[in-house]
């Protein structure tokens, strides 16, 4: 009896002592978050732009099915790249599994392409994805004084641009007025564009610039107009860039431009920079590294724990 009871004793300790089971991050997924498709977040031109949202919700197993969280949950704004003239929101859907993990909510956009409408129609189009966020602030959960906005690329310059802008007089869609002020908590920029012009000098294509801007005759104003260093200021969020520095789609002088610029006016930012890496080739590792930096600077800022 005594040496059942020392057996036992050990195997309980040695119990104890186990790690416990690993939750599978993906496979959990399914267990607190649902997708809401193919929201139309603004009509213009006769085009309906649209936007998926991963709301932070658990399955129920029967009605309603669903329950929102009842506390405010950190948003994720989403702008895909594509050189603002092709993909759609559905081509970075892996982007943002990370944030989603963390219990964040994500909203994914499209906007109107260069064959659609020149700038700066997408970026008018970020913004009011935005405002969509705060008007569904209660329906959904969402912390507004916890909006991070994100992209690659041209998504990135967007990113930029969508956090930077103060108002949206030149930038808003006519008789679409915003009626309330904007703000985002931070940038997260994947190797976007910070000077319209320096890049349209880089590409040297005369087709792409006219597509980019239409009236080539007031090309310098909407350059100015349309980039993210036009609206650095000491009231500008923090923001993260991560950049390769043999990127040769959006150079890398872009990031240091933003880097300095920020540094200058006392904005908080961090800019990783990936050795020998080009326009996003980065390896599962360089991208663990990347989401570890992102984890620590948003808990640096105060919008993760």
């Amino acid at each position: 009896m005594k040496n059942s009871i020392y057996f036992l004793s050990l195997l309980l300790i040695s119990c104890a002592h186990q790690p416990p089971s690993a939750i599978d991050a993906v496979a959990s997924l399914y267990s607190k978050s649902i997708v809401i498709p193919n929201i139309t977040y603004l009509s213009v031109d006769s085009i309906q732009l649209q936007l998926d949202a991963y709301i932070p919700a658990k399955n129920l197993g029967g009605e309603p099915w669903v329950e929102f969280s009842a506390q405010r949950k950190p948003v994720l704004l989403y702008i895909h790249g594509g050189g603002w003239s092709s993909l759609n929101r559905s081509i970075r859907n892996l982007n943002f599994l990370p944030y989603i993990d963390k219990g964040w909510a994500v909203v994914n956009i499209d906007y109107r392409l260069l064959n659609q409408a020149s700038f700066p129609a997408c970026i008018a189009d970020c913004r009011y994805a935005l405002n969509w966020i705060y008007e569904n602030a209660n329906k959904y959960k969402f912390d507004t004084t916890k909006i991070v906005v994100s992209g690659e690329s041209a998504g990135g310059h967007l990113a930029l641009m969508t956090g930077f802008l103060t108002e949206d007089k030149e930038i808003a869609i006519p008789h679409k007025p915003i009626l309330r002020e904007l703000k985002v908590a931070a940038v997260i920029n994947w190797f976007g564009v910070s000077d319209i012009g320096k890049l349209m000098s880089f590409w040297n294509s005369k087709s792409f610039t006219e597509k980019l801007v239409g009236d080539t005759t007031k090309k310098e104003e909407i350059f100015r107009l349309c980039s993210p260093l036009t609206y650095i200021n000491p009231s500008a969020p923090p923001v993260l860039t991560i950049h390769g520095d043999a990127d040769n789609s959006v150079p890398f002088v872009h990031a240091t431009l933003l880097h300095e610029s920020l540094q200058k006016h006392g904005v908080k930012n961090t800019l990783i920079v990936l050795q020998g890496k080009k326009h996003g080739d980065f390896s599962e590792k360089e991208m663990s590294d990347n989401f570890k930096a992102i984890w620590k600077f948003l808990k640096e800022i105060g919008i993760e724990e």
